[in-house]
């Protein structure tokens, strides 16, 4: 088309420049026309999309775009991908060449901010034909679900762990507890102190003289995970709101706890109970959990610690390990939580989780050069103190706290379960 221009500014001078000009106007519509021709429909392409159907919120998740190419020239295209709002992505558009016949994938990391039930939608995609005069531009109907769910990907790696014999409890030996459970331990000779009712007939047929059957006490215990939903679990830290935080230490917990026997329940709430599961165990009560907790959305409203625990304790009067996700920021939310927890731990054993807030100490620590930092510094340093009043309340009481940044919270979360499994509290 510029090269038509020439011939037409100078068709004043001759009517054969006009001519010109219009031969390569018309040569450049038919060369379009014969691109377009020979450049397959969108339609025809086949695109799919592959994604694990349980993404991870916080983390990145690896999406892959594939294209079957069923022509026999190479394909040329550019693809980009309707992933849902709350998603980043490393990248909106792909380029992607497909040879004849083949089938060419491109990946792209996508990272979810937000849990719950999202989709995605078609895949555009332009097509380049072979003389790179035309591009055709189409989309293929691709809409799937995407369902986002707290970080399963540290669960894989505690699986890793395990198989390598690094897991959290590594170290750690089983204790065992002769007495009167249902666990078989061992057999041994029978002693004039042991109940007559121990004895194995048919030991003791084979042998010759009295044997005894030495039981194990079991260890399996009950935890209770309690997730507050309400306002002071909505502040964000590291990207993720404190629930998130709170949510995928919970699951990993649950995780640990379902793979060591226990039974595990879990309890969301805020001004009402919003998530209930009963204590149990097994890969079904995992499974449960983990739906449970992909739903569970934060809320604005301030919790109800007296309402939340009062339903609890209507529902499961057996002792329990309870974990308790939570955080204080004044001292009249410190007031209910303490009131209730300490109602709550007279037939229980309690921790309470709480996510330190690593802006707030530095804020507190700062040496001020204004009177604006100044004001700062003194509100921070009011709010850390009152948190480190609840806490020595909690603990006097006797309730066991963690009080740690959000990098650290599963890690000291799984240890201090382990610990207090160990000493059989």
């Amino acid at each position: 088309m510029l090269v038509a221009a020439l011939p037409l500014a100078l068709c004043g001078i001759s009517d054969a420049f006009l001519a010109l000009g219009a031969l390569a106007i018309a040569a450049a519509a038919l060369l379009a026309i014969v691109d377009h021709r020979a450049t397959p429909a969108p339609a025809r392409v086949t695109v799919e999309r592959l994604a694990d159907p349980q993404l991870s919120i916080g983390v990145s998740n690896r999406v892959t775009l594939r294209v079957t190419n069923p022509f026999a020239r190479p394909l040329r295209l550019l693809l980009a991908d309707s992933v849902p709002v709350s998603f980043d992505v490393d990248r909106r558009r792909s380029p992607l060449t497909v040879a004849p016949r083949e089938k060419g994938e491109i990946a792209y990391a996508a990272r979810p901010h937000h849990r719950g039930t999202f989709s995605f939608g078609d895949i555009h995609l332009r097509l380049r034909g072979p003389l790179d005069l035309i591009e055709r531009q189409g989309r293929v109907a691709a809409t799937a679900p995407a369902n986002v769910y707290p970080d399963l990907h540290e669960i894989r790696r505690y699986e890793v762990t395990l198989r390598r014999g690094l897991a959290y409890d590594a170290g750690q030996r089983r204790a065992r507890m002769p007495g009167s459970g249902t666990v078989f331990e061992r057999l041994r000779e029978y002693l004039p102190d042991d109940d007559p009712r121990s004895i194995s007939w048919t030991a003791t047929a084979r042998r010759g003289k009295p044997i005894t059957v030495e039981y194990e006490t079991e260890r399996q215990q009950r935890i209770l995970i309690l997730l507050d939903a309400g306002r002071m679990m909505s502040s964000t830290l590291a990207g993720l709101t404190k629930l998130d935080h709170a949510v995928n230490t919970a699951l990993m917990l649950s995780y640990v706890a379902i793979a060591k026997g226990d039974e595990v329940g879990l309890l969301g709430f805020a001004d009402t109970v919003r998530s209930y599961a009963l204590p149990r165990r097994g890969r079904k009560q995992f499974l449960r959990l983990t739906e449970e907790l992909r739903r569970l959305e934060v809320t604005t409203t301030e919790p109800d610690y007296r309402a939340a625990f009062e339903f609890l304790r209507a529902r499961t009067a057996r002792r329990a390990l309870v974990v308790l996700f939570t955080d204080l920021v004044d001292d009249e939310a410190s007031r209910a939580l303490v009131a209730a927890v300490t109602r709550l731990a007279g037939n229980n054993l309690v921790l309470c989780c709480l996510l330190a807030d690593p802006q707030l100490a530095e804020v507190a620590s700062k040496v001020p050069s204004s009177t604006a930092e100044l004001y700062e510094r003194v509100v921070a340093e009011d709010v850390q103190e009152a948190r480190a009043r609840a806490l020595a309340i909690l603990r006097r009481r006797g309730v066991h706290t963690i009080d740690v940044p959000a990098e650290r919270l599963t890690v000291a979360t799984i240890q201090r379960y382990l610990e207090l499994k160990s000493r059989f509290l």
